[in-house]
């Protein structure tokens, strides 16, 4: 993180607070205006930026770039090994939706890396999420407009830095494309379905992506799963045929609605649609995939290097059992540990030791089950000093931040950021949202 130019960015609001606080209002009709809404109300946020250098960014694509060389070996070793299967846990149903071909090569098409980013070299990923990964919109369209708000106008002026942001919405397109050529490369205008389940999909999101298709000349549609039939080997969304889905239902809502949706899954085994992402992204996406890694009994087929790289950048993490021994380790070592469970999303079930008296964190440990949660080594969340501007005042307040890292087909391509007061950041607990700019390393 450039502190030089937070301290720079600070020091120009504190001159004109009240020039600012009106500039934030602006932004925030501006979101409006744009529908970038998380349940129904406008995305929370500060007149915040977080400033990178091109070499952290670089530091972070090579980083990222080992983790996803490691997963590969994972995922490739889950296809191909009965035995390494057994360790997820997962149902017969969805390790034969994992087993099936999906028609490209990339496992995982989407995904977004959740980090505690300390500095340069420091950091750990907290959570992988490869299952309906959403932020996108969020954080271009907010850089978008930081861009012309007047603090980095007034921060350019002044200092002759240079700012730009990772584009992810075309990006995306062009990856979901790609995959698509690859399942049918005789088919350059497929009809497009964006699928998620009614009321549990960021519908304003899918509504960007619809119309940024639509505009690129693709038919786009948003639609439940359960609204497809399958007919003479073609899926159908009322009359339209459908050739390529962007699948934004979370794995473990399709294994709920199983029944519900045959005909769905029956195309896909036939490969008479293209779903991207497929459902090979659980692998990793589960979050066993930490105790997983750290399990070299289970990860033989892991050289020193990779080994090296978990351990310093994964927090140790085990599957909870019943074995007494490690209960009793848990229960008496709360400030140090996290229960998580295996496969939920919201930041659902999750307790953070240090934030529950003694009393609440063994009945946490009494109640949940067994083989379906993991303790992970708690990791101190980074702070950071952010403007926050109220009633024409600038107050600078100490927030919590995590950043997602989008990786598409395992590659790096953006940062999410946000932040809060609390141990527990997510959008469902009433989080910011923060712009991130790279930050040019020559000034004019």
């Amino acid at each position: 993180m450039l502190e030089e130019a937070v301290v720079e960015y600070h020091n120009l609001l504190a001159e004109e607070p009240d020039k600012y606080a009106r500039d934030l209002e602006k932004i925030y009709h501006k979101l409006e205006a744009e529908n970038i809404y998380y349940h129904g109300e406008v995305i929370p946020i500060l007149y915040q930026p977080l400033f990178f250098s091109q070499s952290e960014i670089d530091q972070i694509s090579r980083l990222t770039a080992k983790l996803s060389s490691i997963l590969t070996k994972v995922i490739n070793r889950y296809l191909v090994d009965e035995e390494f299967r057994s360790y997820f846990g997962f149902s017969q149903e969805l390790e034969d939706l994992i087993l099936a071909n999906p028609g490209y090569s990339s496992p995982v098409p989407m995904a977004r890396f959740d980090i505690f980013y300390y500095g340069e070299e420091d950091y750990k990923f907290c959570e992988l999420n490869t299952d309906g990964s959403s932020g996108m919109v969020k954080t271009n369209v907010l850089e978008k407009k930081f861009l012309q708000a007047e603090g980095i106008k007034g921060l350019t002026e002044k200092t002759d830095y240079n700012f730009a942001y990772c584009e992810l919405l075309d990006e995306w397109l062009d990856i979901l494309l790609a995959n698509y050529q690859e399942f049918n490369p005789e088919d350059d205008s497929p009809n497009i379905a964006i699928m998620d389940f009614d009321n549990l999909g960021m519908v304003s999101e899918f509504e960007y992506f619809r119309v940024l298709l639509q505009n690129s000349g693709y038919r786009t549609v948003i639609v439940d799963p359960r609204e497809l039939k399958y007919e003479n080997n073609k899926l159908y969304y009322g009359g339209l045929e459908i050739d390529l889905i962007y699948r934004r239902a979370v794995t473990i809502d399709i294994m709920e609605y199983y029944s519900e949706i045959e005909d769905l899954l029956a195309a896909y085994y036939n490969q008479d649609v293209c779903i991207v992402g497929s459902f090979r992204s659980q692998i990793i996406h589960n979050k066993i995939i930490f105790a997983i890694l750290h399990d070299e009994d289970k990860t033989g087929f892991l050289d020193k290097e990779d080994r090296r790289f978990i351990e310093e950048y994964i927090p140790e993490t085990a599957l909870i059992t019943k074995e007494r021994q490690q209960l009793n380790y848990i229960k008496d070592n709360r400030e140090e540990l996290v229960l998580k469970p295996l496969d939920f999303y919201g930041a659902q079930g999750v307790y953070i030791g240090c934030d529950l008296t003694p009393s609440q964190w063994e009945d946490a440990l009494n109640n949940i089950q067994p083989e379906q949660y993991l303790v992970q080594k708690f990791c101190s969340i980074p702070e950071l000093e952010m403007a926050v501007l109220e009633e024409d005042e600038l107050r600078l307040e100490s927030f919590k931040y995590t950043l997602g890292l989008f990786m598409y087909n395992l590659s790096f391509a953006g940062i999410y950021t946000r932040a809060g007061k609390d141990n527990l950041i997510a959008s469902s607990t009433g989080c910011v949202t923060l712009p991130n700019f790279v930050v040019g390393e020559n000034r004019i």
